[in-house]
């Protein structure tokens, strides 16, 4: 059983007590650790000693340290934790895009604010450890779902294009949409499933993907493709 590990880190004891009964209302109890931390010096020392998070709620004022500088050493060490600032000061919003927060939560807040930022969290969880197993001859490969750029299929054969290697597969672009639709991947055109965090832009005839590579987008796709990019980008907005 995989436990969800969860850091609340603030100074205010009140609020460690109201994150935490809002989390336990959401997500099973026995899949879940919740760890209290009063200053962002505790968190960075905890990390030193080798412990992780999955979901750090972090206040930004405390004494010494603030939790936007407790942040950027957290991702340097660990890239794909999952921030989410908390604070009574809206004017530090901007200070903490260059630590890519999930969100900015501005006390007070209410039960259901905080429940829609917690599930968007744990969808990011679940997409950063989603994995898929890949059949191919003898051999078999488990992939990272948030890995695949994207997929291209023809009849019974898939090639996936994943961050640093090409797989060969045997597999239906069909039965792949169903697996991955729901982990923000989309389909372009009769023969490719594009994964939206990768896309940078949309041209005519092809989706444009952050490293360069063009893929293709039919004259029958392209408005759904659009359509749920535009949602999937009003999904990450704060």
């Amino acid at each position: 059983m995989i436990i969800l590990k969860i850091c609340i880190c603030d100074d205010d004891k009140l609020i460690h007590e109201a994150l935490k009964t809002y989390c336990y209302k959401i997500y099973d109890n026995t899949q879940l650790e919740i760890k209290n931390i009063f200053s962002a010096e505790e968190l960075i020392h905890t990390y030193e000693q080798q412990i992780r998070f999955d979901i750090i709620f972090l206040d930004i004022e405390m004494a010494t340290i603030t939790g936007i500088e407790a942040a950027e050493k957290i991702k340097k060490i660990s890239p794909d934790v999952i921030i989410i600032f908390i604070s009574s000061h809206p004017k530090y919003v901007f200070d903490t895009f260059k630590v890519e927060p999930l969100h900015f939560l501005v006390k007070p807040f209410s039960e259901q604010k905080f429940n829609d930022v917690f599930k968007r969290a744990l969808n990011k969880y679940r997409s950063l450890n989603s994995t898929i197993t890949l059949k191919w001859q003898n051999e078999r490969y488990v992939i990272k779902t948030n890995t695949i750029k994207y997929i291209e299929g023809y009849k019974r054969h898939i090639t996936v294009y994943a961050q640093n290697e090409k797989y060969e597969a045997l597999g239906k672009i069909p039965d792949m949409q169903k697996i991955l639709s729901s982990y923000n991947f989309i389909r372009t055109h009769q023969g490719f499933l594009v994964n939206m965090d990768y896309i940078c832009r949309f041209t005519q005839t092809d989706v444009i993907l952050l490293d360069g590579t063009k893929v293709m987008i039919s004259v029958r796709k392209r408005a759904d493709a659009l359509r749920m990019f535009d949602d999937f980008l009003k999904r990450k907005k704060w």
